[in-house]
């Protein structure tokens, strides 16, 4: 239940309302998951992208999700954009700009011919073996910092809580 203004002082500048508000801010930022993992996930796209362009890729972040979201056997245009979440539009402008880059190649497609099959290059394949990498030595630095195990748990207790926000989310539907 919400407390009326009054609950911290009557008078602005109170020090023990003050005082108060302070309390309760501190708490809610030490219950507060939002910084620390918005943090971790900043750090770890930025390790990303660093480790990418040490080895000369020049993926842009926005292209990441026909990257995430592309089969290896590849895939048409509509499924590739309805797994990633965005407009058949955006995805082929993305489809576009990779493809121009070399990472991906457009071929007919054998189950229907009006329709292509989107599929990585060599490039993309090595872009992929390349991102695999990245991760490991991302990994392996967070373990050097907190310990594998910790590590292992942090991933874990991550999955458990994304798992049941979700189930609960579409058990709302």
């Amino acid at each position: 239940m919400a407390k009326a203004a009054s609950d911290f002082g009557d008078k602005p500048g109170d020090p023990k309302a003050e005082a108060k508000l302070d309390d309760i801010r501190r708490e809610a930022r030490r219950k507060s998951l939002i910084y620390p993992l918005a943090w971790i996930a900043t750090d770890f796209r930025n390790r990303i992208r660093a480790g990418l362009r040490a080895r000369a890729h020049t993926v842009q972040p926005a292209q990441s999700a026909v990257i995430t979201h592309l089969k290896i056997e590849g895939m048409g245009l509509t499924e590739l954009a309805e797994r990633a979440g965005m407009t058949k539009q955006g995805m082929g402008k993305r489809i576009d700009e990779l493809e121009a880059e070399g990472y991906v190649v457009r071929s007919s497609n054998p189950e229907d011919g009006r329709a292509k099959l989107i599929q990585f290059s060599e490039k993309g394949l090595a872009l992929l073996e390349d991102c695999g990498q990245i991760v490991d030595e991302i990994w392996n630095e967070y373990a050097n910092i907190i310990g594998e195990d910790h590590l292992q748990q942090f991933r874990q207790y991550a999955e458990k809580l994304q798992q049941e926000l979700m189930s609960a989310l579409a058990a709302d539907k």
